[in-house]
């Protein structure tokens, strides 16, 4: 039986890790402020709220600027600076560019302000109240529009001098601050920013629906703000229309050329679309500015908290693409930082027949996840075409859905086991309808498409049905999973088979042409193999003894 395949892989990834918010990234800094020198008189000594080295100025690092009340171009600098990092959820490089802007003007109010908003999502909550009380203390030195967006903060956040009352009657006040400030400022794109937070109850990744006008109102002034496009970008992701953020992802992009999370965030989406042209090429520049911002800033890569998944998010899409030996390597590095993506690398363990590595991550979740541990020893022995030693797998699997029968997951990956173990044992009929089941409830299942899996099951259904031989099911499957993923290598390899068989000599040349171009950037003999691999069939006793029989009778026809 064959194994799983890439465009199968990510089942199962963490989702969850979509929302790690994160510390920072910096590349390319200006020569005038490296790790030893003198940084404006000042030594790299730690700063005293943020326990980090001064920040450096960052050339094409981000396009977003607001004029704060300050005397000194670099305090203006380093608070530009520090909101494109807070934009992008990049806390702790926000922080110290924030805490640098107060130590180049200390009266500088806003400067205090952004580095209560950046310490407060670091975590730091104590840290945040002091820097928001000294924002307070400088009101006077800072124009209406600054001294309107500290009262709404320290209203929110019920310090003195508007303490007392609840959490809701804090987000009123606020509200009403910034609703007074837009009245004035209409312009204000600070302002259209703090209030889409609060109308979001202050959540990142899109925040609610209730946020999305605000957003829309900042787009209409400025395009290109960074804050804006991402948060646009989530909010249509998280309301099942992928395909409406794709703008605001290339917009963020153009607005912040140098955060890798920029780029990160555009192939994320790219691979519910589809779009793998962009996953692989977006992740891979994100994390080659990570890369240089770890040497250049003196940053452990665990202390970077994005960066373990904008790893992930390349793993799966090299897998995807067929580029194994980049996989490799990439596991190297990887495993050095103490990460683990098992389940993309199990998967190309499979394609690649490596099947003492696959018994190995197998046994790595026998250590804590038993269900998982089962459902990926059957495909493992699936793959190597011993359905006896799956099936007591698929038992595990089958009394685990019996004590919890709301889980969707553990159920599809009953139904692909169960599937697929009928077809090799001679129930073909029952196992396809079984495949066919998943496929029709995983077309309408956003969760299931995350991550590149619109075309899991489909690819799986074409497959085991080739296999079988049912051409016209295979046909069918093989057609919707290229319909919802363009670049499945499979899909087009599976029908190039088909076409072939059947004789239609010109469509399997232009299925070859699509299977190449989808794996363009992977090694040519993963892609021969991958063809020879779909090429076998398997047959149970009842198919060969039909098969032979049929023989007999052709031969004794041909004898007459």
């Amino acid at each position: 039986m064959r194994r799983l395949l890439p465009s199968m892989r990510v089942m199962l990834i963490l989702t969850a890790s979509a929302l790690i918010a994160a510390q920072g990234m910096v590349f390319n800094p200006e020569p005038t402020a490296t790790a030893g020198q003198q940084h404006d008189g000042v030594a790299n000594e730690k700063m005293p709220m943020t326990g980090l080295a001064p920040a450096k100025l960052i050339p094409n690092l981000c396009s977003v600027h607001y004029r704060v009340s300050t005397s000194s171009p670099d305090c203006q600098a380093f608070f530009d600076q520090g909101l494109g990092y807070l934009y992008s959820y990049v806390w702790m490089e926000a922080s110290r560019s924030f805490e640098t802007a107060a130590h180049k003007d200390p009266d500088c109010a806003l400067a205090w302000w952004g580095l209560s908003r950046a310490l407060d999502r670091w975590g730091r909550g104590d840290s945040a109240s002091k820097a928001l009380q000294k924002a307070h203390e400088l009101r006077d030195r800072a124009s209406h529009r600054e001294q309107l967006l500290i009262q709404a903060r320290l209203q929110e956040k019920g310090l003195a001098p508007y303490a007392g009352g609840n959490a809701e009657a804090h987000r009123k006040a606020a509200t009403e601050t910034i609703d007074t400030m837009i009245s004035l400022f209409d312009d204000d794109e600070e302002a259209w920013f703090y209030r889409a937070q609060l109308g979001g109850g202050e959540r990142l990744f899109g925040g609610t629906m209730a946020s999305a006008p605000f957003y829309k109102a900042m787009i209409r002034l400025n395009p290109m703000h960074p804050a804006a496009n991402h948060e646009l970008l989530h909010h249509y992701e998280n309301i099942q229309r992928p395909a409406l953020g794709w703008i605001y992802a290339e917009n963020y992009i153009k607005s912040s050329p140098g955060i890798p999370h920029a780029f990160h965030m555009q192939a994320h989406l790219a691979t519910r679309l589809g779009r793998w042209d962009k996953t692989s090429d977006r992740s891979t520049h994100a994390i080659e500015l990570e890369r240089a911002y770890h040497k250049e800033m003196n940053v452990k890569p665990t202390e970077d908290h994005q960066f373990s998944h904008h790893l992930e998010v390349l793993t799966l899409s090299l897998v995807h693409d067929g580029r194994f030996r980049e996989v490799r390597e990439l596991r190297k590095e990887v495993e050095g930082y103490g990460y683990h993506y098992w389940l993309p690398w199990f998967w190309m363990d499979l394609c690649e027949q490596d099947w003492v590595d696959a018994e190995k991550i197998v046994q790595e979740y026998r250590k804590s996840d038993k269900t998982t541990a089962a459902y990926l020893a059957a495909r493992l022995y699936l793959a190597k075409g011993e359905p006896a030693r799956a099936a007591p797998e698929i038992e595990v699997l089958q009394q685990a859905f019996q004590q919890n029968k709301s889980d969707r997951q553990l159920e599809y990956r009953l139904w692909e086991t169960q599937g697929q173990l009928m077809c090799m044992t001679g129930a073909v009929d029952q196992g396809l309808g079984l495949l066919a089941k998943a496929v029709d409830r995983s077309k309408t299942d956003y969760s299931h498409h995350s991550w590149g899996n619109g075309a899991y099951f489909m690819e799986i259904w074409g497959v085991t049905a080739l296999q079988a031989g049912k051409p016209d099911v295979a046909e069918e499957a093989f057609l919707e999973a290229l319909a919802h993923d363009p670049g499945n290598v499979h899909g087009a390899l599976g029908l190039q088979i088909l076409c072939e068989r059947q004789g239609r000599a010109e469509e399997a040349r232009r299925f070859a042409e699509l299977a190449h171009r989808a794996w363009c950037k992977a090694e040519v003999r993963s892609l021969d193999a991958e063809l020879a691999l779909l090429r076998r069939e398997f047959t149970t006793k009842t198919q060969r003894a039909q098969r032979e029989e049929e023989k007999r009778i052709k031969k004794a026809e041909a004898n007459q």
